[in-house]
């Protein structure tokens, strides 16, 4: 496994697209923080003129800005690098379990590694004086959570699909169809419900806001770019539920059943039980099982309903 792994990892990093990706990712986070900057009025203003409040605000349009666009981009070049791992135009092979597996967890190291490069850009954060690290922590952990997700839908597709070009149109369909399903109906919602909470949570850029939506300023200059980017992510829902919480663990339930699916489809018939399957099924139990028992972590979710 370890072997296996070590092989998908050396062929995944020689690719050319992976040359472009870390320095393209700092580049676009770099710009977009220029973009910030500058759209606040912090560049070329007077400095006594900041007020704390004001540089505050500027703190969460910045530090909302750099989530989304790391994110956003993320999700964007995710499936790209998922087709490395495929010919180009010729059906791909069957895959075993843990050659699917080994993939994957290459595919989910470089992922981290692109946002452990762009840590820089966040640790200025705190000196606005509005983001504490647990805000921080938490975003960025929604962002890991999304690229881990993404990363394991588009390899899926692939696999099943077995075509690189028909498998990578395929899953960027399904990202876009699932993006804008939950804007438009949680946008056009006008009642609390379970229902609401559930689609607002599995869209990955609410969950994103949620960590950083309490701490909004209520009022001010900046103030309503965020509440206007509120009333798309939450809709009715209010902006200190924390939708993270359902989010991640909702993420990680699909993520297990994708690995699931996957690795009895992809396999060379005969399809038999493999000792894949015992230990997929006994992760899959272990993580049900530690869901709800920590219940009150995110269950607390969807009883805002009641407020």
């Amino acid at each position: 496994m370890i072997a296996l792994f070590r092989s998908e990892w050396q062929h995944l990093i020689r690719h050319r697209r992976v040359s472009l990706l870390l320095p393209g990712t700092v580049i676009v986070v770099w710009f977009v923080g220029l973009l910030l900057f500058q759209l606040s009025g912090a560049i070329g203003a007077d400095q006594t003129g900041l007020t704390p409040l004001f540089n505050a605000q500027i703190g969460h349009l910045f530090a909302t800005g750099l989530c989304l666009t790391l994110q956003g981009w993320l999700t964007v070049v995710t499936p790209l690098l998922a087709i490395s791992f495929f010919p180009v135009f010729d059906p791909s092979p069957s895959l075993s379990p843990a050659h699917f597996l080994t993939r994957l967890l290459a595919l989910w190291a470089l992922m981290v590694l692109c946002i452990i490069v762009t840590l820089p850009f966040f640790s200025i954060l705190p000196l606005f004086g509005s983001m504490r690290l647990a805000e921080i922590s938490w975003a960025l952990s929604v962002v890991v959570t999304t690229t881990w997700l993404i990363s394991t839908l588009a390899l899926a597709g692939i696999t099943l699909i077995q075509q690189r070009p028909a498998g990578l149109f395929v899953t960027y369909i399904v990202i876009l169809g699932w993006f804008l399903a939950s804007f438009l109906i949680t946008k056009t919602s006008t009642s609390l419900t379970i229902a609401t909470i559930i689609v607002a949570a599995s869209n990955p850029f609410a969950a994103l806001i949620a960590t950083l939506a309490p701490a909004f300023p209520p009022a001010g200059p900046i103030a309503s770019d965020l509440n206007t980017l509120l009333q798309w992510t939450h809709g009715v829902v209010e902006r200190d539920v924390p939708l993270y919480l359902l989010y991640i663990t909702g993420s990680g339930l699909a993520i297990l059943l994708f690995i699931g699916i996957v690795g009895f489809v992809s396999r060379p018939k005969p399809r038999r039980w493999q000792h894949f399957d015992t230990w997929w099924s006994v992760v899959l139990v272990v993580y049900l099982t530690i869901a709800y028992a920590m219940r009150e972590w995110w269950l607390p979710v969807l009883a805002t309903t009641g407020r």
